[in-house]
């Protein structure tokens, strides 16, 4: 029988999208709401594959197509597109291996809503920092879901998961008992967590995350 977190793992492997978690449908039904439950999407489900960026390679290796393809600035969420085309190779994995699934895209104009941050927790890919990312317990906050999928075949159950600031006093804003909620996942906050910062985006990434208008622009006619 196919493994469908393995057959994602290899269709993914070296396109910057390097993450790759899973768990079985029960735990995704116990928290989805009724209209995005397995039963309602794809009966017989067996489980949930999700697929991650970290640290800049996707970045690097979107740059090298537009640089090559400047035509392709001129879409709305170029970078959205890029990654829909690494994850559309997972489809075809599934597909070619007999495996029924529904995917879902965490980009801007995604047709249909999921919560990625549940999707993420489920699968022990990340757990709640105090400002409202998950932290990878190697790439800290400098990592994104990508891309989902429902599916009816086997998968890897989730392992357990021990949170990356389990008995961290919080630096990054400026310690647990002064968090005061949940701050804004700014640069410089995401900057102050001890984990990770090997993964750190490029000063060129994180710009365009956080002003994708003008970096755009800038970059169109670089």
């Amino acid at each position: 029988m196919a493994n469908a977190t393995a057959l994602v793992r290899q269709a993914l492997h070296g396109t910057g999208l390097d993450v790759v978690g899973s768990c079985g449908v029960a735990e995704y039904d116990a928290c989805a709401p009724a209209d995005l439950r397995s039963a309602a999407i794809l009966p017989g489900a067996r489980g949930v594959v999700v697929a991650a960026s970290s640290g800049p390679g996707l970045w690097r290796a979107f740059r090298a197509r537009v640089d090559a393809h400047r035509e392709l600035w001129d879409a709305a969420h170029p970078y959205d597109g890029f990654v829909g085309e690494l994850l559309d190779r997972a489809d075809a994995a599934l597909g070619a291996a007999g495996v029924a699934f529904r995917r879902f895209d965490a980009g801007v104009s995604a047709p249909v809503r999921v919560s990625f941050v549940a999707l993420g927790r489920l699968t022990a890919l990340g757990a709640p920092g105090p400002f409202g990312l998950l932290i990878h317990p190697r790439h800290g906050p400098w990592w994104a879901l990508r891309g989902a999928w429902i599916v009816d075949a086997d998968v890897d159950p989730a392992p357990s998961l021990v949170g990356a600031c389990t008995g961290c006093v919080a630096p990054c804003v400026g310690g647990w008992d002064r968090a005061g909620g949940i701050p804004d996942a700014s640069v410089e906050v995401r900057g102050r967590c001890v984990v990770g910062q090997a993964s750190r985006y490029d000063d060129e990434q994180i710009a365009y995350h956080y002003d994708r208008a003008r970096t755009v622009a800038r970059l169109r006619n670089g």
